[in-house]
């Protein structure tokens, strides 16, 4: 499993300390595998041994399972997915169960790290996948820090990928799949995925929001037929259709009159590219890739000064960005 994770859920590593089981236990139960293994459980619990109350059997279950979501490469993860498996051969259904219950209840982080472990133990397993990717989907909506974000939308993208693989009979695998794309401005590949969508499910709300949302994007799928032809070379070709949107709303998305300066560039039309980048950095001014075509175009039309300051701004973004910011 990706650790891009395991950033998130350390903090819980503070809530647990690690006890040995007794030696007898092991000798008695055969568990050779677990001798020397560090049991974990919560720190609350620890105030019922203490007391001479011993700790339920279940807490250390859990606390195995909280282990494995939280780092699934601790080192005795493998001891504590073959116990697991020992006391209870259909451990996973259980701890879907469990995951299921805490999202319920609007525990998100604690219904993530469940449903991990329950991945690490069974990465196939259809019901943890599926509902891992709704919680992972809830909390990056939920969230106002970018990296985070994107790694738990990334987290989205590879499971409905897996989920695809594994049940393609699912109709809303590619319900979700469709706004995947949408999230990442990939409007031909949403087209498709809804559009399966709707070959396979029957009617509900779903349906019909997805209905209405392939009429919305028909303007989107187009314009990007459009600037893939620019980006592929087919310069005129590509203009003939984004030029098509230059007198409507559509021309207030960065990217329309970004890719129309591209092309202009290209085709040696510097004056109204100029005018098209500028409008594209209006709608998104920290963008390197507009500062660049910027520099190319006014290098062409002999502007230094221009040249040399979009040259200053495109330095001064590339050093503030994070290096993993687009991975």
């Amino acid at each position: 499993m990706n650790g891009r994770l395991d950033k998130y859920f350390v903090k819980y590593l503070d809530e647990y300390v690690f006890l040995e089981l007794m030696p007898e236990y092991v000798k008695r139960e055969r568990l050779d595998f677990m001798r020397n293994v560090p049991m974990p459980v919560k720190k609350e619990q620890i105030g019922n041994l203490a007391a001479n109350n011993g700790i339920e059997f279940k807490n250390f279950t859990l606390g195995m399972i909280n282990i494995i979501g939280i780092n699934p490469s601790f080192k005795f993860v493998p001891q504590y997915v073959n116990f697991l498996n020992y006391v209870n051969s259909d451990i996973n259904k259980a701890i879907v169960a469990v995951g299921l219950g805490l999202a319920n209840n609007g525990n998100l982080e604690e219904a993530c790290i469940t449903l991990r472990a329950a991945l690490v133990i069974d990465p196939n397993n259809i019901d943890a996948l599926y509902n891992y990717m709704l919680v992972c989907r809830n909390l990056y909506s939920q969230s106002m820090n970018n990296e985070y974000t994107a790694d738990f939308k990334t987290e989205v993208f590879e499971s409905l990928i897996k989920l695809k693989e594994l049940a393609p009979e699912i109709p809303m695998v590619y319900y979700y799949m469709g706004f995947a794309y949408i999230n990442a401005g990939k409007y031909e590949e949403a087209q498709r995925e809804w559009l399966h969508y709707m070959e396979l499910s029957g009617p509900s709300e779903e349906r019909a929001e997805i209905e209405q949302r392939l009429d919305d994007i028909k303007e989107p799928v187009h314009i990007e037929k459009g600037y893939k032809m620019v980006i592929g070379g087919d310069w005129e070709e590509g203009l003939a259709i984004l030029e098509e949107y230059k007198s409507t709303s559509m021309m207030e998305w960065w990217p329309l009159p970004y890719y129309l300066g591209v092309g202009y560039s290209r085709v040696g039309r510097s004056d109204e590219a100029l005018e098209m980048l500028k409008k594209a950095l209006d709608g998104n001014p920290s963008s390197p890739e507009i500062m660049a075509e910027l520099i190319m175009v006014n290098n062409a039309l002999g502007d230094e000064v221009n040249a040399e300051k979009y040259t200053r701004k495109l330095e001064i973004i590339r050093s503030r960005s994070d290096p993993g910011e687009n991975i």
